[in-house]
């Protein structure tokens, strides 16, 4: 538990090297060399006392094998051809088994640690067979990030309608093919339009050249007939609705809190806090804080009526009162009594607060204590019997974890338990990424953010460029914040530098009136005014003051949907992931959270559930390529065996099919892009296949598949 602190079990990756997959034969399991010969900076790990064991066969049988590094191709754990079983070190980190077949090139299936069972990884060289789609084929999509995707895609924006409450009824936009200088495309343009009645509008400049302007349908004629008559138009590129945009359903409640304002608090203004309160307070809903206690003096986090327990750790006799300071911000941000003119309004606005302390008291000389997982998991443990719906982790393994790592079997199968309960569990992914707290970087999500079902949250900073406001800023994910494939989100985290005492570049919110360690102890005016437990503040930047805002965020869309377990925990991780927005960094799972959103589209408010960027073209990564055996129906029966969801595709179009099992004597090869994410080929979907079956046994002509928008009555060809 640090200032910076600290997302789920991560899982076989679907990523398929971009070079060759098929499979078939006996097993061939390398097995770990004695002491590998390794490259500076590369080390071997641990291997782990129990979890998952990974079995490599190949067909034919006996080909090299290696585990590498995913970082670094020097860093090879084992070679060899043994046939045994591959234990990993333990979890969380990736790596890459590397194939090297007689033929074609090397043929690497990406893995991340997940101790969760045994796995099979196969290389087919007999059936290696390579494809690529038409990526000119791909339609339009607006973005829309997925926890319930399967495969991480967008949502498809559909095919094109020209009529709706969403749509101008009289107005289209026509993107013309080049006939030269602008001059005459615009020329060319207007005698389609003169030959069609119709009027033109404002002009688009395109990134990439192309010409568009917006086109009046002409009088009495019906706007998807006019777009069909202009479709037919040897210099027509395209025709694509005029969408509506309506003002946002619910403007933002104002509070009185003196700091609840887009500077002091400027991270509730970016997740959009003030917007989703005008839907639902959060009243009744339960949110525990499993830190270093809160602040029991403090009449905004215990008035008597919002702090409903709290109590101390279970090895010592205490109760929750804090001395360390940051269990008090992480239940300031989530819980404080908002609308009540007292000092900092929280996420949580009117929340339940239960605070649990399971760490040690600070000393006069640190405030790193450290907590025991027994006794978390006794206050994980207590939440649950209490009845409450959202349990926020802002705490995790020592950044210097070694082979160890972290894992927690006590750990693990309490938080699995409490969310088999229908508890929603909030965890922090992690302040390591840079390498900041333990002198090596680790990138790959900490525990117990790391475990299948919680909900993994990373920290985004803004760079205001030290203009001091937040308008015109921009987000990005914080350096220090850990990622990886089980990162759910991101929320304001800070990161501030040197002296820095801007708030917007730090989360500003309460601390302990009670601090023991002299540097945390508060004081306020500079000593000229007393000090009390709602003036008593403080700075803090991290994955952990992050988490508390994803926690309120659950507990508003709970209350929105009617009160205690009315969504599953993965109902409400999938709408906190669908909702995120899109700040454009590698590394924000699936976006920056966005409550506004999330609420609305709760409740049902479309007029609220688009606030993100603008249409982009669906990328090939979106789309899976598989071997299939079930023509006639509409879910997929796949035979891949590395990757039972498909094989991805590459940015280019191209892909691999190297693990399908020698066994399939006749399959065919599908490209898909699944819309809607709900596993079944149906309207709205796009879908390719292969002219020709193939056979495993030997390689297959897949050639270029053209994708197409799936109509009513599609069935898997």
């Amino acid at each position: 538990m640090t200032h910076r602190l600290v997302s789920r079990l991560l899982t076989l990756l679907a990523v398929c090297s971009l070079a060759a997959c098929h499979g078939g034969g006996k097993s061939v399991v390398p097995k770990p060399s004695a002491t590998p010969t390794l490259a500076p900076g590369c080390k071997v790990l641990t291997p782990q006392s129990g979890g998952s064991t990974y079995t490599l066969t190949s067909n034919p049988s006996g080909l090299t094998v290696q585990r590498q590094d995913a970082s670094s191709t020097n860093c090879v754990y084992f070679t060899g051809t043994t046939q045994t079983s591959d234990t990993p070190q333990t979890a969380p980190h990736q790596w890459q088994y590397v194939f090297t077949p007689s033929v074609a090139s090397p043929y690497t299936v990406p893995v991340a640690q997940t101790l969760n069972g045994n796995h099979t990884i196969f290389y087919n060289q007999t059936g290696d067979s390579t494809g690529a789609i038409n990526t000119s084929s791909l339609q339009s999509v607006a973005r829309s990030s997925s926890a319930a995707l399967r495969r991480g895609a967008e949502t498809m924006r559909g095919i094109q309608r020209f009529a709706g409450a969403g749509v101008v009824a009289d107005q289209v936009l026509v993107r013309y093919r080049s006939a030269g200088t602008t001059a005459q495309t615009r020329a060319r343009a207007s005698q389609i339009e003169l030959a069609e009645g119709a009027t033109a509008g404002a002009e688009i400049t395109t990134v990439s050249g192309d010409y568009e302007r917006f086109v009046r349908v002409p009088s009495g004629t019906d706007a998807t007939a006019f777009a069909a008559t202009l479709r037919s138009q040897r210099d027509v590129a395209g025709v694509y609705p005029v969408h509506k945009r309506f003002a946002l359903s619910r403007p933002p409640m104002t509070v009185s809190d003196p700091h609840a304002n887009n500077v002091d608090q400027w991270y509730l203004f970016a997740d959009g806090f003030p917007n989703a309160w005008s839907y639902t307070h959060g009243t009744g809903i339960k949110i525990a804080i499993i830190d270093t206690g809160v602040d029991l003096h403090n009449t905004d986090l215990n008035n008597g009526s919002n702090l409903v327990f709290q109590t101390g750790y279970e090895s010592a006799n205490h109760d929750a009162q804090d001395t360390n300071g940051h269990g008090t911000n992480v239940a300031g941000i989530a819980a404080a009594i908002t609308n009540n003119g007292l000092g900092f309004a929280s996420g949580g606005y009117g929340v339940q607060l239960l605070a649990y302390n399971v760490f040690p008291d600070a000393t006069t000389t640190s405030h790193n204590q450290n907590a025991t997982v027994a006794d978390e998991v006794a206050a994980v443990n207590s939440a649950v019997s209490k009845g409450v719906d959202v349990i926020n982790l802002s705490l995790g393994a020592a950044e210097d974890f070694g082979s160890n790592n972290g894992f927690d079997q006590g750990e693990h199968d309490a938080i699995e338990a409490a969310i088999t309960a229908g508890v929603t569990v909030v965890a922090a992914a992690g302040n390591d990424a840079d390498g900041g707290e333990s002198g090596t970087p680790h990138t790959v999500l900490d525990y117990p953010a790391a475990y299948d079902g919680v909900i993994s949250v990373g920290a985004s900073a803004l760079r205001d460029n030290n203009s001091g406001t937040f308008a015109g800023s921009t987000e990005y994910v914080a350096s220090y914040s850990q990622y990886g494939p089980g990162l759910a989100i991101v929320a304001p985290g800070g990161d501030p530098s040197g002296s820095d005492t801007s708030p917007l570049h730090w989360i500003w919110n309460y601390s302990t009136s009670t601090a023991t360690y002299p540097p945390d102890q508060c004081t306020y005016g500079h000593g000229t005014l007393p000090v009390t437990p709602t003036n008593c503040s403080a700075f803090f930047a991290g994955t952990s003051q992050a988490t508390p805002q994803v926690s309120a965020a659950a507990a508003l869309l709970l209350a929105a949907a009617g009160g205690h377990h009315t969504l599953t925990p993965a109902k409400v991780l999938q709408i906190l992931e669908d909702t995120a927005d899109n700040i454009n960094d590698a590394h924000q799972g699936h976006g920056r959270l966005n409550i506004y959103k999330a609420v609305a589209a709760v409740t049902g408010d479309t007029g609220a559930t688009y606030s993100g960027p603008s249409v982009q073209k669906t990328s090939p990564t979106q789309v899976v390529a598989f071997a299939y055996d079930n023509s006639g129906a509409t879910i997929p029966h796949i035979l891949d065996v590395n990757y039972p969801a498909g094989v991805p595709v590459d940015s280019s179009g191209n892909f691999r099919l190297g693990d399908v099992p020698s066994t399939a004597t006749v399959y065919h090869v599908g490209v898909w892009y699944d819309a809607n994410g709900d596993g079944i080929v149906d309207t709205g979907d796009q879908f390719g296949n292969a002219a020709s079956t193939c056979s495993a046994a030997q390689k297959c002509t897949i050639g270029t598949i053209t994708m197409h928008a799936v109509t009513a009555g599609f069935v898997l060809p």
